[in-house]
């Protein structure tokens, strides 16, 4: 994808369809734009800022966003399939009802973000971060968390089996304590929850 053409942003809109292809974007502001089931396929995004976007039922294949930008966007009922999101941010962006398959989030902060009732076939965040974020409601198949922070991360109504928390970092968790067979955690983490759950010291 590295000899894909630079093109803009503005060539989306003049697509009926709403679709990019086989694209380089960079260097752009997006702002405030409404589009419903925008779809991105084989194309490469670097530095360009979404501003209060809204995209419902977004749709990415075979696409990478290297510094991007998300923050405070709506991108819920997305569809992602072979994503790549290295070092953007999307704090506070909104996730919700969607598909991840074979997606990965790298050095990105998402802090805040919801990811409410998720659903993923193949997701990966690397030394993410995630504070405060809510993954409330989801089905993990395969997801990785790995040098993460998820302090405050809400995970009520997941079911935790089959994640590593280990090389995490968090404080607290929102977590029932039925959801939490089969995570795995380290010696600390063990303790923080046991203690928040049982009430126990200790020594």
């Amino acid at each position: 994808m590295s000899e894909q053409p630079l093109q803009k942003f503005q060539q989306l809109l003049d697509n009926e369809d709403h679709l990019l292809e086989y694209a380089q974007v960079a260097n752009e502001t997006i702002d405030a734009l409404t589009l419903t089931h925008l779809i991105i396929e084989n194309c490469i995004f670097e530095r360009v800022t979404f501003l209060n976007c809204d995209f419902n039922k977004f749709e990415a294949t075979d696409t990478t966003f290297k510094n991007c930008d998300f923050s405070n966007c709506v991108l819920d009922q997305a569809s992602l399939f072979r994503v790549q999101f290295t070092g953007c941010k999307l704090v506070g962006t909104v996730l919700d009802d969607s598909y991840f398959n074979d997606t990965t989030f790298t050095g990105c902060k998402m802090d805040l973000a919801g990811l409410n009732n998720l659903s993923t076939k193949t997701v990966s965040f690397n030394q993410t971060s995630l504070t405060d974020a809510s993954f409330n409601d989801c089905t993990f198949k395969k997801a990785t968390f790995n040098e993460c922070h998820l302090n405050h991360a809400s995970f009520m109504f997941t079911k935790l089996k089959g994640l590593d928390f280990s090389n995490c970092e968090f404080k607290q968790l929102d977590v029932e304590a039925q959801q939490l067979r089969g995570v795995t955690v380290n010696e600390e983490q063990a303790v923080l929850l046991v203690h928040l759950f049982l009430a126990i010291k200790v020594k």
